[in-house]
């Protein structure tokens, strides 16, 4: 990776993310970046464009979170710094790529590196997502009883990942393909995901939220 690119996202890009709520913090950036590096081992492709998307995926939340894929896009295309590390034609393949990670798209991603950050941001780790999705609700909706976040994290989860789920998966990731099983065998049992939303709601409370 070019050291001068890493430095400029480090030190510009993903400091933004502090506006952001805890849901969409610098933590998550870098661990999409993570799972975008595994996602790509393997693959022919450019990682310096693969780390620039995932620095930039969520970028858009700045000026809102309603089509905030494009906003992100439209920031990446108008970043004159990324010219020092791109040509325009790369540019214009990491902004198409950062708007297609959203989990809603219908259609698929127009390059591999759509693909890779689509896979990357899905994260389907259950105890990420249900830490993410009860930070949210604590901190965005405003909801605090234990009774409402627990209802509110079920039906959240349920509806997008299992009953009702509106995304798909574009590429092999081990991961994401077992994580999806666990958050599955959790809807399926609440009894179990009580005990696992119990744990995460007290140690979300014990951090101040």
């Amino acid at each position: 990776m070019d050291p001068a690119l890493k430095f400029y996202i480090e030190q510009t890009i993903i400091p933004i993310y502090l506006q952001f709520d805890p849901s969409h913090s610098p933590e998550h950036v870098h661990q999409v970046i993570q799972n975008s590096f595994e996602i790509a081992d393997g693959l022919n492709v450019n990682l310096d464009m693969v780390y620039t998307v995932a620095a930039y995926h969520d970028i858009g939340m700045l000026y809102g979170r309603k089509n905030h894929e494009t906003t992100s896009r439209s920031i990446v295309l108008c970043d004159l710094a990324l010219s020092q590390f791109f040509s325009r034609s790369q540019i214009l393949v990491i902004g198409d790529a950062v708007e297609d990670h959203r989990a809603s798209l219908t259609t698929e991603p127009r390059s591999i590196y759509g693909k890779i950050i689509a896979e990357a941001d899905r994260d389907l780790d259950f105890q990420r997502i249900l830490t993410r999705t009860l930070t949210y609700a604590i901190t965005v909706k405003g909801i605090n009883g234990f009774d409402e976040l627990l209802q509110e994290a079920y039906t959240y989860i349920a509806n997008k990942y299992v009953t009702n789920r509106c995304f798909q998966l574009w590429l092999t990731y081990p991961k994401n393909s077992q994580g999806l099983a666990e958050i599955t065998q959790q809807i399926h049992d609440p009894y179990t995901f009580e005990e696992s939303f119990t744990l995460i709601y007290q140690k979300l409370k014990q951090e101040g939220l």
